[in-house]
């Protein structure tokens, strides 16, 4: 009897025991460029367009993704480096951004792609510390003014109209970080009465 006890407790407890096949903890399973196929950017509201379709204005729309990010990412060859071993940190533009970007100045480029990716892995606290120069070659101006981090002219953390998801920050990744913004930065910015790590009111 005491022999059937214990054999039950023992197989008991071996069906809670941790598997050798499950992944470390440590793991997340997604490199730069696959978290940000899947990632969920900012709340949209309605806004004005919203009274004609009968809806409120403070509705929620959608969410601005990265799914145009990371079309361009692929077709220009960068998303094979974003798959590399790293750590890269990616200032990621939505889609409205790039809309607005392709709209106003013309197709995104590789240059401005890799300009949007600094190597190492800087959280959102550190940008305005960390070297940022990026894969492009030249560096993003970090500068602070109307209490908001700026990576040139981006807002960096932004948030949004209402109770919605804002522009997420420190998004964890096995080979780096991603931080969301609301516009394309481009190689050659000029900062305009600051430079470089310059604080503004």
């Amino acid at each position: 009897m005491k022999l059937i006890i214990a054999t039950t407790l023992a197989a008991s407890a071996a069906a809670f025991a941790p598997s050798a096949s499950i992944r470390a903890v440590t793991s997340l399973d997604a490199n730069v460029y696959d978290t940000l196929v899947g990632l969920e950017g900012p709340g949209q509201v309605w806004g004005a367009d919203g009274i004609a379709v009968g809806k409120e204005e403070a509705d929620l729309k959608g969410y601005d993704n990265f799914g145009l990010f990371t079309q361009r990412l692929a077709s220009t060859g960068v998303a094979a480096t974003l798959a590399g071993a790293g750590p890269f940190t990616v200032f990621a533009p939505t889609d409205t951004a790039i809309e607005s970007y392709e709209t106003t100045v013309g197709p995104i480029t590789a240059d401005v792609l890799n300009y949007c990716i600094v190597p190492g892995n800087v959280s959102s606290g550190a940008v305005s510390s960390a070297p940022l120069t990026t894969l492009q070659g030249s560096a993003i101006t970090y500068s602070r003014k109307f209490r908001k981090d700026f990576v040139d002219d981006a807002i960096l953390g932004e948030a949004t109209f209402g109770q919605f998801s804002n522009f997420p920050t420190d998004v964890a990744c096995d080979n780096g970080v991603v931080h969301s913004i609301g516009m394309v930065i481009v190689p050659g910015y000029g900062a305009v009465g600051g430079g470089v790590g310059q604080t503004q009111l």
